[in-house]
């Protein structure tokens, strides 16, 4: 069917798109004919693992498959990647389901047709003099961890990220009020964030794998709270990437959106079944200078979450807006059918 032509681009937000192009950042294109190909673009926050299923996906050739020519745009934190989206200039995003709650509480419209990762992987690391100071190892239950961290600066990616949230859900969890007992301030993402951490300008730096990894494998830091392995039970699922999409899109390209899901869908399945020094080979090229030991570790971490079936679960979508409602920024849930199509899955 005729896809939709792209909404034209504002100038504010298309000179910030050409500013996060130009910036470097890891594009890619299908290598199709443009004139065979249904060009796309899908935003993320980060170039972190949490998106593993999206660097597979083009590494193997899967939205070439598909007959999609997609580019993807990472913004380098959570927040303008749904805002792109939102406004048209996109028409997907690869995302947490907070951003996509907060949209929707703000009036936006974006829907999940898929489940990329079920399980959360924002993890944590805190400096190793900070730690042996305060007594916590690795092996520290969590919630005493949690009540040692009065006193300190934590540092996620920026105020209304994931991260960010997931820090304000941590000091409430202690007990303790955020920019009170414990401050939280947004000290950006991967190496910016290890830096910060390493200059001690702040002592426990929260992001998705492999940023708090990298700190550890410095040496400068030790595992804090390590969400992918378990360490808070009340985390089992998670909405921790979903495919979103805008309703009046999905509504007048259905067959694109099963392209994309499908494509992320044989990702996920591929990274089931192969190792992750396999995977590593595929998907080294995003992270090149991410040592090869660390990120085959750290593959092995997020392999747990792919979704198989892609299916969003009640489940998940209530562990999500209930990290919103205890971190302060969600007064009540909203119903899954709100949220959640399953329409576009296989």
């Amino acid at each position: 069917m005729n896809e939709k032509k792209r909404v034209g681009r504002s100038p504010v937000l298309g000179a910030f798109l050409a500013i996060v192009l130009c910036a470097g950042l890891v594009i890619s294109l299908a290598g199709r004919s443009e004139a065979a190909a249904t060009r796309i673009i899908i935003t993320q926050a980060v170039e972190s693992l949490a998106f593993v299923s999206s660097y597979v996906a083009r590494a193997n050739g899967y939205f070439v498959d598909e007959g999609l020519a997609v580019e993807v745009i990472s913004t380098r934190g959570g927040g303008p990647d749904i805002k792109a989206n939102l406004a048209g200039h996109a028409e997907f995003s690869v995302a947490a389901g907070t951003y996509q709650i907060n949209a929707v509480k703000a009036g936006g419209r974006l829907v999940a047709v898929m489940s990329v990762l079920n399980r959360s992987i924002v993890n944590s690391a805190i400096r190793k003099d900070v730690a042996k100071r305060l007594g916590i190892t690795a092996s520290t239950p969590y919630k005493e961890k949690l009540r040692k961290m009065k006193g300190l600066i934590v540092g996620a990616t920026r105020p209304g990220a994931l991260t960010y949230n997931q820090g304000e859900y941590w000091i409430r969890q202690a007990g303790y009020t955020p920019q009170k007992e414990v401050k939280l301030i947004g000290a950006g993402a991967g190496p910016v964030l290890i830096a910060a951490l390493e200059r001690n300008k702040i002592q426990i730096a929260i992001q998705t794998i492999p940023v708090p990894e990298t700190a550890i494998f410095r040496g400068k830091a030790i595992p804090f709270i390590t969400n992918s392995a378990g360490d808070d039970p009340e985390m089992d699922q998670f909405m921790m990437e979903v495919l979103l999409v805008r309703p009046d899109y999905a509504k007048k390209n259905p067959g694109t959106v099963r392209k994309v899901v499908r494509a992320l869908l044989k990702a996920n399945k591929w990274i089931s079944t192969h190792s992750a020094e396999e995977i590593r080979g595929r998907i080294q090229l995003y992270f090149a200078k991410t040592d090869k030991r660390l990120l085959r570790t750290s593959i092995a971490a997020v392999k747990k979450a792919v979704s198989l079936d892609g299916k969003v679960t009640q489940r998940a979508v209530d562990i999500t807006q209930n990290l919103l409602i205890a971190a302060g920024k969600l007064k009540k849930p909203f119903p899954r059918s709100v949220l959640v199509s399953d329409e576009f899955l296989p």
